[in-house]
């Protein structure tokens, strides 16, 4: 008990940290901060006694808008994580579990990371959910021309979803092998149970990225089934057209054939003749609107 009261995390907004009057390990990961700024770099280093790390996620399809930033500074007994930018309110857990002294350091480490983890996975169902409903207006044949958009919007998203959580998984197997590492040559920087759920949060982020890429795969697969319905559409509508020609090609002959300036036809003078081209109209589009039903081809 008395070595988890000496184990503390502490949540700190990147202004308060400047204003603040600092302590070292605050005044480390401020200069460190500084040195490798979490928009250009992303992933974790060691630091001195600990493990330093940087990540941040994007907001949409923007990949210059940063939705959160953060830096950490994470060892056996501390974990300080300075919040650069948090627009979705990602890294904050409820109210009243935000100080490191009301909680202690795994589980004020371990709700930050699942609640990254979560919304990750809350965006992936709502886009799965999304796709799903997408592919089955496809086969409906509910086909809308502005489709193609969003096609291209969803693929732009899940880019930007790939990038980021991969980054963020390449972090946390980062902050795993340097451990390894350590552990071999001069010890372990993190105690055995921090270490143990960053080993089994990387496969749950390994699962997580598989999703995406799913999803990513699945989108060529509805932009592939809508060419196919737009290929089919635009092939009936060529069919009927087709048929429609072809029914009244004959009747084009036999106008062609009865309007000729002949006096000798014998149906020119014929009582009946007018009466019989009109029967004679009417039975050839009955025999080809019999024979193209029973060839199928409307």
């Amino acid at each position: 008990m008395e070595g988890n009261k000496e184990r503390k995390a502490e949540i700190i907004d990147w202004e308060t940290l400047e204003k603040k009057e600092r302590s070292e390990q605050e005044e480390l990961l401020m200069h460190s901060v500084y040195r490798l700024e979490p928009a250009y770099w992303v992933g974790v280093k060691r630091l001195e006694k600990y493990l330093y790390g940087a990540f941040c996620f994007h907001e949409g399809t923007d990949t210059k808008k940063r939705a959160v930033s953060a830096a950490f500074l994470l060892n056996g007994k501390e974990f300080l994580l300075a919040v650069i930018k948090d627009e979705k309110k990602m890294l904050y857990q409820e109210e009243g579990e935000q100080s490191g002294e009301m909680s202690g350091m795994e589980e004020q480490m371990e709700g930050i990371f699942d609640s990254i983890f979560k919304q990750g996975q809350k965006k992936v169902e709502k886009m799965e959910k999304y796709l799903i409903e997408m592919e089955q207006e496809i086969v409906k044949g509910r086909i809308n021309r502005n489709r193609n958009r969003s096609i291209f919007e969803c693929k732009r998203l899940l880019t930007v979803w790939k990038n980021d959580y991969v980054q963020f998984l390449n972090m946390v197997e980062g902050i795993n092998g340097l451990e390894e590492k350590k552990k071999e040559t001069q010890g372990q920087i993190l105690n055995e149970e921090s270490a143990c759920y960053f080993r089994v949060y990387e496969n749950r982020l390994n699962h997580l990225t598989k999703d995406i890429q799913f999803l990513y795969e699945e989108l060529v697969h509805i932009r592939e089934a809508l060419d196919a319905a737009l290929s089919y559409e635009e092939n009936r509508i060529m069919k009927v057209f087709t048929t429609v020609t072809t029914v009244f090609t004959p009747l084009t002959l036999i106008a062609g054939w009865y309007g000729m300036n002949f006096d000798f036809m014998p149906e020119l003078h014929w009582q009946y003749g007018y009466v019989f081209v009109g029967i004679l109209s009417i039975l050839v589009i009955l025999v080809c609107i019999w024979f193209f039903r029973k060839k199928k081809l409307f």
